[in-house]
């Protein structure tokens, strides 16, 4: 047990490999699924920050503030995986970009029902209603982006 330990310490990666193992995008889907979540709760993150500056400093009725702060958070989803989870990004960023947005109108959508639904008709709390379209939005747009945006 220890030659083992011992050995798996001494393993080197160099630098250069580590950084890229990290950052590089990757055509694995076993490592596109973890990035692309982690894409995804950096602008939840921001989508949510938005949510909630918007609700509570500038008084916006909730359901237009989920609209106005996704398409914030779509932007620094965008951004992310363009450049770091899909290796596959296509090669016009404004084509790219546009595609993006129109498969994320479908995530808008599940966003704004979530939110009609859940907050304004059943009375969840805001916040707990984001949470649910987040967690649908996620899957659509994943699912979505990989099949027919970031193909490869």
């Amino acid at each position: 047990m220890k030659r083992l330990f011992r050995s798996v310490c001494s393993i080197r990666v160099g630098r250069n490999e580590l950084v890229l193992a990290l950052v590089a995008p990757t055509k694995s889907i076993r490592w596109q699924i973890p990035r692309a979540f982690l894409a995804s709760v950096v602008a939840a993150v921001v989508d949510f920050g938005f949510l909630v500056l918007l609700v509570e400093a500038f008084r916006v009725k909730a359901e237009l503030a989920a609209v106005v702060s996704y398409l914030v958070g779509g932007v620094v989803n965008y951004l992310l995986c363009s450049k770091w989870v899909f290796p596959t990004a296509p090669d016009n960023a404004a084509v790219g970009f546009t595609f993006f947005t129109l498969l994320s109108l479908v995530g808008l959508g599940i966003t704004w029902a979530c939110m009609f639904l859940l907050h304004g008709h059943w009375g969840w709390h805001y916040t707990l209603a984001k949470c649910c379209a987040l967690v649908l939005a996620f899957c659509w747009n994943f699912l979505s982006r990989k099949a027919l945006l970031f193909r490869g």
